[in-house]
This record gives C-alpha cells, structure tokens and sequence, in this order.
C-alpha cells in the first residue's frame, strides 16, 4: 500500500500536499495515458531492432533469428492473454486499483532492466513474458481506473485520449527504435524505454485515486466534527483559499451545509452520475442479493454488445499490426528505402491518431454506433487503395502517404466509441441487476477481454498478412486487410449502443444519460 493511503488512515487529519491536484480528472488521465503509451512504445520500439541483436548479442545463426523474432513477439501477446482476466479479477476485487497498477509498472521495469542486459536469447523471450504481464496490468487497471474517474458523458472523450495514446506508440516506436539503434546502438533504445517507465512511476507515486482522497476528507471531517470545531481552516494544509475550476481539475463538491463551512473544492466527492459510472462499493443490501452465477468474464462474453465492442478493437489493432509487420519491407523493396525513410512513413498513420479525444467527444455526443460503423467500413477504402501502389515514382509514393494518412483517420474512428460502449455496457447489466458482478464490479474484467483482444490482433494481423503477402503478393494482402476491416462494421451496427432493433430499457437508458 503507497505512503498516501497509509497516512489516510494513520493521520486522518491531515491533508496531502496538492490534493487536488494530485487527484484530479486531468492528472489522473495524464498518468494512465503515460503508462499506456510506453506500453505500446515498448512491444513496438524492439521491431526494427531484435533481428539485429539477435545476431550481434545473443548470437543466434541468421537462419534462426526469423524463428526466434516471431517467438518472442508471439510470447509478449500469449502473456497478455493469460495475464489480463487474472489482473481483471484481481483489480475489481482490491480495495484499491492503486496496489495492482503499481505493482504492474514494477514488474514492467524489472522486465525491462532484464531485457536491457540479458544476451541470451532465452532470457529474452522471459523478459518478454514478463513485459506481457505488465501491460496485461497497465491497460487493465488503468481504463479500469479511468471510468471510476469519468462519468458517462466524457467517457468517449476520455478513452480515446488514453487509446490514442496506445495508438501512437505502437506506431512511432518503430521509427524511434530503428533510428536510435543506427545512430547510437542497443543500449541507447533501451534507456530510452527505461526513461519512459521512469515517468511512468513518478506519477504513479504522485497521483492519488478519488476514493482515497474521499477518505482523507470523509476523515478529516469527521475528526475535525469530533474536536467541536466545524471550520477546515483549522486543518494544516497548503491549498486554503483555492478553489475548483470549471474545465474539471477536481470533481469535488462544493458543501451547501454552511455548519461544515468546507473551503471551495475539499467537500466530499459526490459520485453520481456525472462524476463515475458506478461506485465500485456497492450497499449492504446489494452484496447480500448477490447470488451464486457464472463468473463475470463469462457474463460479459454472452453479452453481443461486450463482444461488438471487443472485436471492434481486434479489427482496429490487427490493421495497426499488420503495417508494422509488412510496411518498413514494402518499401524498402519498392522504393529502396533506407531504414530512416521506411520509419518515417508510420508518420502518416500516427499523427491522426492525436485525434481520439475529438473522436471521443463525437461519440459522446452522437453514440457510438455510427462512427464505429463509419470507421470501419471507411478504413477499407485506402486499404483497398494500397494495391495501386507498385512503383518507385513520386506519384506513387506520394499517393502510399496519403493512403496511410486516410486510414490513420478512419481507425481512430473505431476505437474511442467501442472503448466508450464497453463502459456503458457493463453500467447498465450492473442497473437492470444490481450486485450482479459483487461489491468491487467488472470494470477491470472487461478492459481485460478488452486486452486481451488487442493481444491477439497483435499475433493475428502479423500472422495473417504475413502469410497472405507472402502466397499472394501485396494486393491481395491489401484487399484481404480491407474485406477483414468490414466485416468490424457488423457487429458495431447491430449491437454497438444497444441493439439496433431493440429499444433500450427506460431505467437504464435515464442511468445512462
């Protein structure tokens, strides 16, 4: 348990130093997208470099290193498949999601620091399974810990932030990776991703969840109501006179019982349903009408709207994949690319990646199902397109960037609504049967189906587009790619919001809203 909980319940009195900045929306956000960026960042940075190290550290004959590249990428998303509904049973049973996330991002820097000095080759594929772990944590904790934070009407805007982030950095890592290992070598790429999990526990350390900073002020005015003396003036902390802003920095609410005479933003949070989806604790009277069931993960499974939006992300991830297993090959043997140049074209998917949080604004405000559907039909077309491609001339060229640029446009449509709706879905199953999944939820079990679908599109859409360009040539993968891209449209458009052809219940549509 960190220090700050500790002391909530050794010191109640005292408040921690810039609490609610500590604890609020933005910096909680800014932590979890940290650790999902270098998640991504570092399954992606070893792709230029591995083939290479292989050979030159470990010493692996060139005719093995093609196995052993595979093995290890195919090790990393085999952990997160196993990993994810362990992490997800265990965050939605914890009395604090802060425990198993930090313990996630420790195992991530021992993994790393073993995959940094390690030479054998099957030291490697151990600390590759231990990364998988992490992430399987990071992700899992991490969204879980983003929809106790957001209510459902930024939900969309806030999970496309954080997913944009993973987007990005599976993206550039590769172009970060291959240039800092041609100009500066093996050890340079790996403190750059020691830098990045650096940051990555300092502002874990710094953040303190919502519900924990609830306890100090749930304390500190039940303390200060013993001691006779109603005014919080009195408690010794640094933030007297500072107030709430509007563009939420905290979720606090501001007191209207004039006997506590609470400063403006230290009232006690106020968890309706504008301020998480659902509280984590649920009432005495709900835990004891929970009944012996199917355990949560499988509850989800049968659920249409769950697996829409699981598959939704496995269609999005799977294209993102497959660029990163066929696009630096393709133009190095089409256009006689160097290294530098074929990283430099994954610019073209990653800057509209920036876009996920206007894309979850959008879907917040218009519903998921439609820009789902949009972005998965609309992603064929520059899919589809790529088959054009098969010179070296400028026109050709010109037209595979902006081909790329179009699709990075048209994937960020898929991922904030899907991300969004998997939230809804579990709030509203948890209405229409309260105590259905126990007191802790299944927030964290349905991020970890949702993780352990990105990890299989990882597997899948390399495995996949590999075998295809490899029997068939390169427009046939990309006609294959664009077909698979469609068929994401389908569930989205029945299911995705509820189901197209079934009004949503009256209770759980005014819960929603």
């Amino acid at each position: 348990m960190t220090a700050d909980i500790e002391s909530a319940s050794s010191k109640p009195q005292k408040i921690p130093w810039l609490l609610e900045y500590r604890s609020s929306d933005w910096f909680i956000l800014t932590t979890v997208c940290c650790a999902i960026f270098t998640d991504a960042f570092l399954y992606g940075v070893i792709v230029p470099v591995l083939p290479f190290s292989l050979q030159e550290r470990s010493g692996v004959p060139a005719e093995e290193v093609q196995w052993w590249t595979s093995f290890i990428f195919a090790v990393f998303g085999a952990a997160i498949i196993v990993g994810s509904p362990i992490c997800g049973w265990l965050a939605d049973r914890t009395a604090d999601r802060s425990v198993t996330y930090f313990a996630g991002l420790f195992i991530l820097a021992a993994a790393t620091l073993l995959f940094g000095f390690a030479k054998k080759a099957w030291l490697l594929v151990v600390s590759r399974i231990f990364q998988g772990f992490s992430a399987a944590i990071v992700y899992t904790v991490g969204l879980a810990l983003l929809v106790d934070t957001v209510g459902s009407d930024r939900i969309g805007q806030w999970m496309g932030t954080a997913l944009s982030c993973s987007s990005v950095g599976l993206i550039i890592s590769p172009l970060l990776g291959g240039m800092v290992y041609d100009k500066a070598g093996y050890m340079a790429v790996f403190g750059m991703a020691a830098g990045l999990i650096v940051v990555d526990i300092l502002l874990r350390m710094f953040m303190i969840e919502k519900r924990t900073a609830e306890r100090y002020m749930v304390k500190s005015l039940t303390s200060t109501n013993e001691s006779g003396n109603g005014n919080f003036n009195t408690l010794p902390t640094e933030h007297e006179g500072q107030s709430s802003t509007s563009d939420g920095t905290n979720s606090w609410s501001e007191s209207s019982n004039a006997a506590n005479s609470t400063p403006p933003g230290f009232g006690i949070p106020n968890y309706d349903e504008s301020s998480a989806l659902l509280p984590r604790k649920m009432s005495n009277n709900n835990q004891n009408s929970k009944s012996w069931g199917l355990p949560p993960v499988i509850t989800l499974l049968g659920s249409p709207r769950v697996v829409a939006a699981i598959y939704g992300i496995f269609v999005n991830v799977s294209i993102l994949a497959t660029f990163d297993s066929v696009l630096a090959l393709f133009v190095k043997e089409t256009f006689h690319w160097s290294s530098l140049a074929a990283g430099l074209i994954f610019l073209c998917i990653a800057i509209p990646g920036l876009s996920g949080p206007l894309v979850g604004r959008l879907s917040d405000h218009f519903g998921p199902r439609w820009i789902a559907v949009i972005g998965c039909t609309l992603t064929a077309v520059p899919l589809i397109l790529m088959r054009l491609v098969d010179n070296d001339t400028i026109e050709q060229k010109i037209l595979l960037c902006v081909l790329l640029f179009i699709c990075g446009c048209t994937l960020i449509l898929i991922v904030a609504p899907v991300a969004a709706d998997l939230s809804l879905v579990v709030g509203e199953i948890e209405i229409e049967n309260p105590g259905k999944f126990g007191p802790g939820g299944a927030y964290a079990q349905a991020y970890a189906l949702f993780n352990c679908s990105m990890a299989a599109a990882t597997i899948f859409g390399p495995v996949f587009s590999g075998a295809i360009i490899t029997q068939y040539g390169w427009k046939s993968m990309t006609l294959a790619v664009g077909i698979f891209s469609v068929t994401g449209a389908i569930p989205c458009l029945f299911f995705t919001g509820g189901r197209l052809f079934r009004k949503e219940s009256k209770s759980a549509t005014a819960n929603l809203e």
